[in-house]
């Protein structure tokens, strides 16, 4: 998953730059604004915000708006505007272990969440990259309207998962949608 992240970014940034990151940020495209943590660094592309402090392959928050009809990648499975949010999940698990650089991929929770105030759900799971790196992700999601939003947090398991894991919950706990109509 890792490569598969990190692929992403260099394909979809060409040339963008990394910002300072720290303090309120809005984004208007994707409709969303939260609190970056300071001493962080920010990627904007037009799918999503990343930000990480030591690099993308040992942590980093995503925060990304899809629209709902879009295909994902690993999946043939679709979103639908009448899906419960455990359906979300589902569909979102499927993607994520179907992916092959995401190796002994483990739901260690999959339940039910309030994000800024919409239901959703709540991934926590455990993977290992094509490197033998183990990483530990919570992903948390949901619907509004045409677009589905994900605000992800991972992080290589040993040392940087537990340490930057209140920084992540900070910047869970600020998201708000901009227009909520």
């Amino acid at each position: 998953m890792r490569r598969f992240i990190l692929l992403v970014i260099l394909f979809t940034t060409g040339c963008a730059v990394w910002i300072q990151a720290g303090g309120p940020y809005t984004s208007k495209s994707l409709n969303f604004s939260a609190e970056l943590p300071q001493g962080w660094m920010r990627l904007n592309t037009t799918k999503h915000l990343l930000v990480t402090r030591d690099g993308v392959l040992l942590q980093n928050v995503i925060i990304e708006r899809i629209a709902i009809d879009e295909e994902f990648e690993h999946t043939k499975r679709k979103l639908s505007k009448e899906m419960l949010p455990q359906e979300t999940a589902e569909v979102i698990i499927d993607n994520i272990s179907s992916n092959q650089s995401v190796l002994n991929f483990e739901v260690l929770e999959n339940s039910p969440a309030e994000i800024s105030g919409f239901p959703g759900f709540r991934l926590v799971f455990m993977y290992k990259n094509e490197d033998g790196l183990r990483s530990k992700s919570i992903f948390y999601g949901f619907m509004k309207g045409e677009w589905f939003y994900s605000i992800n947090y991972n992080s290589a398991l040993r040392h940087y998962f537990e340490k930057d894991l209140e920084t992540f919950e900070k910047v869970l706990n600020s998201f708000k949608l901009i227009d909520s109509a």
